[in-house]
Order: structure tokens, then sequence, then C-alpha cells
């Protein structure tokens, strides 16, 4: 009964917007193996919890009315919507993270957040099944994305951060360029070899928050970081410039936008959960926190 439901649920989710015509008991219970008794008892739960409302138009059959993305979701899954976000290490991870808890629970979403250093580890959260959804830039998903996962969402430009640059100290004069590279930043390692490509240069493996106090004190020359980043407590002797033009035209604003990523197996849920974003009120409740004008809250 449970996962007659639980198929049902599925089912109601990405089916068109309502008011729209359902398949007859029988034939459920045909594409579905299973009882039509079975069936009629999977539609009454869905009903008493509220997940469905259905309507029977005489000889036009039943019609689904009303549902709630959020108990679908839970009739379907059994549990909340788990999302792996970045670590908040700058007030536009924390901005994004308080836009889609807002939406998606006002949509009647449980939702469970978990943050995850570097978009590797998260897409290994969904592959394994930690997590329903993993957020990460769109240049990161394009490159890390296999044929078991998929984008469902992709919001708007700076959505993510707002662009990265080289970040540097007094350049070395007679020896190999000291790159910073973080082990768990996808964006980062993928930015480095592209900006450095051709330059003889010797990697120092570090955490992102280590990049600034590793230029300040000479153990490195230079990082590929996000602006956000490294607004805060950056010391005057840091500089930073542009990534090359060679580098930007090739990844164009997509390491800047946020995608939400997914296993293929549910792509059609959680294409049909995510349209309940509104792309525009995530970039103004990002702006609002940014601002100040709203408390971060995730």
């Amino acid at each position: 009964m449970a996962d007659v439901a639980a198929e049902l649920a599925r089912l109601f989710m990405v089916a068109p917007e309502p008011p729209t015509r359902i398949p007859t008991v029988r034939e459920l219970a045909r594409a579905h193996g299973s009882s039509p008794a079975s069936i009629h008892s999977a539609i009454s739960r869905l009903v008493d919890t509220e997940a469905i409302s259905i309507e029977t138009r005489g000889r036009l059959g039943a019609f689904l009315v009303g549902r709630s993305m959020g108990r679908l979701w839970a009739a379907a899954e059994d549990g909340p919507l788990v999302v792996s976000l970045p670590l908040a290490s700058s007030i536009r991870y924390e901005a994004l993270a308080t836009a889609l808890k807002s939406q998606l629970t006002a949509a009647g979403l449980d939702v469970f957040l978990i943050f995850v250093r570097g978009s590797r580890q998260r897409l290994q959260a969904v592959r394994d099944g930690r997590c329903h959804l993993a957020v990460m830039s769109s240049f990161a998903a394009v490159e890390l994305c296999g044929p078991n996962e998929v984008v469902v969402l992709e919001l708007p430009r700076r959505s993510y951060n707002t662009g990265h640059r080289v970040f540097y100290a007094a350049p070395p004069e007679e020896r190999p360029l000291r790159v910073i590279i973080d082990p768990y930043s996808a964006d980062q390692q993928l930015l480095s070899a592209l900006e450095f490509e051709g330059t003889s240069v010797e990697f120092v493996p570090a955490m992102g928050g280590q990049i600034t106090r590793l230029l300040d004190s000479d153990q490195a020359d230079a990082a590929v970081w996000t602006v956000d980043e490294m607004q805060v407590r950056r010391p005057d002797r840091i500089f930073d410039r542009p990534l090359r033009r060679a580098v930007r035209d090739a990844i164009g604003d997509r390491d800047t936008r946020a995608s939400l990523v997914c296993q293929v197996t549910l792509a059609p849920s959680l294409r049909a959960l995510t349209a309940v974003i509104n792309r525009d009120q995530v970039t103004a409740i990002q702006r609002d926190v940014i601002a100040g004008r709203i408390v971060p809250e995730y």
C-alpha cells in the first residue's frame, strides 16, 4: 500500500496543473501492477492527508483539482526534501540559502539544508542518496555531472557568486608562480587550470579560507577565488585582476549562476517541485539579505 501511494504521489506531482483529468482506477491498477482496491485505498490516503483534492464529474471521470507539493513529496519520499549547499562562507551564500529555504517552505515543503564544502562532495552526496538536490555553479555542474545526474533548475547570474578574479601578492622574478589550489573546490581547480595554462606554476594545496593568510605571509603568490569571499579583511598588499579574456570568453557567467542538481531518477519529481522557485524572487531576497534588510534565515 505504501509503495502504491508513493508511486501515485509522484504521478500527481508531475501531472499538469489542476484541474486535470486523472486515469481511472483500473487504468492506474494496470499501469502500476496493482489491484483496483489498492489503488482506491492509496488515493483515499492521499486525499485524507490533503495531498490532493479529487472531484468526480460523472461520465467525464475524476479530476485532480488541487494538490500540495509538500504533502505529495512527503508521501513519495517519506521524509523532508534535503538540499546540499556550499558552506556559508560569504553573505551571498547565506542569501542563496535564505532564498531557497523561504520559497520551498512557503510551498508547504519540509526542507532540510546541509552545508558541504566543495561541489564534488555535494554531488557525491546526491549520488550516495544523502541529499536530493545539490547546489553548485552552472560551470561546475556542466563539468562534473555524469549521465546519472541532471540540472533541474538554473538560477540567474550572480545567484551563486559575483564572479572570480585572480588575487596576488608581488609576483616572483625567477621561480615558478606558487598558485593556491583548494582541493575541495572544482570551480577553482578548473578555472586555475585555464587561467595559468602555459605558465610555470607550483600548486600549493590549501582551503579557500587560508588564501588571504598565505598570500599576505608570502607563502603563495596567487589564487583564483570569488570576489564575495575575498571582500572581508583583505590586506592592502593583496591585489586583484580579472581572469584572462580567453578564460572569461570560455566560461561566460556560468561560474556565477547557481544550479540545482539531482539524480536522473528523481528529476521529474524535483523539476515539478523546484518549479515553485521564482527566479526573480530569489534575486530580490538575495538583494535584501546582502543589503541588510532581511536577516539570513536558513
